[in-house]
């Protein structure tokens, strides 16, 4: 468990680094997700308030929406989407600037990739279990580097999974 938790906390910091950019801690999901696999463009782009949105900062943007279907799937009891490959990208994705710290970025980020590919292989009565630690990955990270979105990755746990 001691291994698991420091695992998701070095994910978690991982995970804030890139979306820190976001100010109101919704790491820019709506609020109805979508079961889409569509990703947005990884272009740099200008957020809804005009300022600039890294490549990365939109990547975690997408990995929320992700989590919040999932979140939403399991809990009916749907199989989960196709893997999302792109999260893979969140070793290259260009930061916003000024906001990446490789040594305390990149083992958060492979501990991450590493749970999304354990929520993939365990049996489906495990799902619950393995996605709420996929988001103790992401609350860990940001704890340790962007508390930004902590309240909008806290939504995101699973009711009655536990702790």
């Amino acid at each position: 468990m001691n291994r698991s938790w420091l695992s998701a906390s070095l994910l978690a910091s991982f995970f804030l680094i890139g979306s820190c950019d976001q100010g109101d801690g919704q790491a820019g999901v709506d609020a109805s997700p979508s079961d889409s696999t569509k990703t947005s463009s990884y272009t740099p782009n200008t957020g809804k308030d005009g300022h600039y949105v890294s490549p990365l900062a939109q990547l975690m943007r997408d990995m929320t929406t992700f989590a919040d279907s999932t979140k939403q799937r399991l809990l009916r009891g749907d199989e989960l989407l196709p893997y999302p490959e792109k999260f893979k990208e969140m070793l290259t994705a260009e930061p916003t600037p000024g906001m990446m710290d490789h040594r305390t970025f990149d083992p958060f980020a492979f501990s991450y990739l590493q749970q999304l590919d354990s929520l993939y292989k365990v049996v489906p009565a495990q799902r619950e279990t393995a996605f709420d630690e996929l988001v103790q990955y992401c609350a860990a990270c940001h704890g340790q580097v962007c508390p930004g979105p902590l309240v909008r990755i806290k939504k995101l746990r699973m009711p009655g999974v536990t702790r």
